[in-house]
């Protein structure tokens, strides 16, 4: 016990090096974990608190997922089961938010919090433009590192660590780039249930499955699943949701974690006569991190947004039928009109969308996943670089929108949650290879359920309008693949 307790202290002597070596952070967690040392969970921490720092030094740039997708393997679901071992509940939900959807998230930090830091007075607008050249300078060191360099690293990253304590000593900014604690994550739970899942043995076998959909074969399969996944997991917390008075037809939001975020966790059932699934009790929702569901509400709740809404879609004389009567305005882009730059610059003045074209994933290179415009492809990393004006609802009428990369579940890498983290609150899309006739039915349906009585849209009431859409296909007895393929996300 000596010796392992005397090599868990050389660990943590080296982690007093600047700058903080992440990889030694990760050594010490791997290390302490699988022998059961009591330090385990504390280097779990460390190691999420050092990749925060890496990132954070890094730009929202697609050329850095790769270094990314390294540095967080698996580190999150391993935090995730040491804390749940040793009974750190609370922790539990702090270390998988910090360690997923880690490209999104940094993301999601140079867009909103320098804004903000520069409007909150002349201190706050001059420490922003120092943080930016910090962090411009420590970049450049980075990408041009040597061993001759190690000594300005260090110092340009005790620079930059100034300039973020300087920022959170600032009213409002003590979290600046911090990531959240319980208590704020809380919030996405007050008007909503919000489950995290562990990853069960299900994902491979789902996924070489969903290449074969059509034949009777795969049906049989499919059910196969899908009765697994309720009875594993999606079954035992509904019993937890009705212990708890839960009322049926309430809205639940999954956070699933690892390979299960591949899983239709919506569509888990018993499928026997008289016998539960989950769609005749909830109303499913997804959300890549509770984070993300938080700002989607708090954006929400702030602004009243004007009804402009966008179709780029062969479904276009169903959507004028049923929304140009109560939106603001409607732009219709059809053939010559739907290209690349049509696109954009429509979503520069709209807030609605509704895309029905051919998705286009990339599993290899996820960030060229794409919609296939007249012209060319709208890919995620042309996305990412949008600026759009207030977006609040996108209906994903393509093929594969929430298909990502396999090997980095967690960190979210689809069209769909690509236009999330562009700023859209609620976006629907689709698991896999989607019939036209099918997704022309799902609009028809969506649409028609979605105005309220207030004769408004409300980005909010996205997920009942789709179910209720789903309800209907599942009695005209398409295939059942076709029946689950469209999933609801965000607020």
């Amino acid at each position: 016990m000596a010796d392992l307790d005397e090599a868990i202290e050389l660990h943590r002597d080296a982690l007093l090096l600047r700058p903080p070596d992440l990889l030694v952070a990760k050594s010490w967690a791997a290390f302490a974990d699988t022998l059961n040392h009591a330090s385990a969970l504390l280097a779990y921490k460390t190691a999420l608190r050092f990749l925060d720092q890496q990132v954070a030094l890094l730009s929202p740039s697609f050329h850095h997922f790769d270094v990314i997708k390294e540095a967080v393997s698996s580190l999150a679901t391993d935090a995730f089961s040491c804390s749940v071992r040793q009974h750190a509940l609370t922790t539990v939900v702090e270390l998988v938010e910090q360690g997923r959807a880690v490209f999104w998230t940094q993301l999601a930090r140079f867009s909103t919090p320098l804004d903000e830091l520069s409007v909150s007075g002349d201190t706050g607008a001059a420490l922003a433009e120092e943080f930016k050249r910090s962090s411009f300078r420590i970049r450049n060191a980075f990408d041009q590192s040597t061993e001759d360099r190690s000594s300005q690293i260090r110092q340009l990253t005790m620079q930059w660590d100034d300039v973020v304590s300087r920022i959170r000593m600032l009213p409002d900014f003590s979290r600046f780039l911090l990531p959240p604690l319980f208590s704020d994550l809380q919030k996405a739970v007050l008007s909503s249930l919000s489950m995290l899942t562990e990853v069960v043995d299900l994902s491979s076998e789902f996924q070489s499955l969903t290449k074969e959909f059509g034949s009777f074969d795969t049906k049989l399969q499919l059910v196969s699943i899908l009765r697994k996944i309720w009875h594993k997991v999606v079954g035992p917390v509904v019993q937890a949701l009705r212990v708890s008075n839960v009322r049926p037809n309430s809205r639940i939001w999954w956070c699933p974690t690892a390979e299960f975020a591949l899983l239709p966790l919506h569509a888990a059932g018993a499928y026997e006569k008289k016998r539960d699934s989950l769609s005749h009790i909830y109303i499913s929702s997804y959300t890549p991190t509770l984070a993300t569901l938080v700002r989607a509400r708090r954006q929400v709740s702030r602004d009243a947004s004007p009804q402009h809404f966008v179709a780029i879609a062969p479904e276009i004389a169903v959507l004028t039928k049923r929304l140009a009567p109560v939106v603001s305005s409607f732009t219709r882009l059809e053939d010559s009109d739907a290209t690349v730059e049509g696109a954009f610059d429509a979503l520069n003045r709209n807030q609605w969308l509704h895309m029905a074209c051919h998705g286009m994933p990339n599993r290899r290179q996820p960030f060229e996943s794409s919609f296939a415009m007249r012209d060319g492809l709208l890919m995620i990393k042309d996305i990412i670089r949008s600026n759009w004006q207030d977006p609040q609802f996108a209906f994903l009428s393509a093929c594969h929108t929430t298909v990502g990369d396999e090997k980095s579940p967690d960190e979210s890498i689809h069209l769909a949650a690509a236009m999330q983290f562009s700023g859209f609150r609620s976006v629907i899309g689709s698991m896999w290879s989607v019939d036209d006739e099918v997704a022309q039915e799902a609009a028809s349906g969506f649409y028609e359920n979605l105005i309220d009585i207030s004769g408004r849209l409300d980005c909010t009431r996205a997920a009942m309008p789709l179910h209720k859409a789903l309800k209907k296909l599942r009695r005209s007895g398409i295939p059942l693949e076709q029946q689950i393929v469209f999933v609801h996300i965000g607020v």
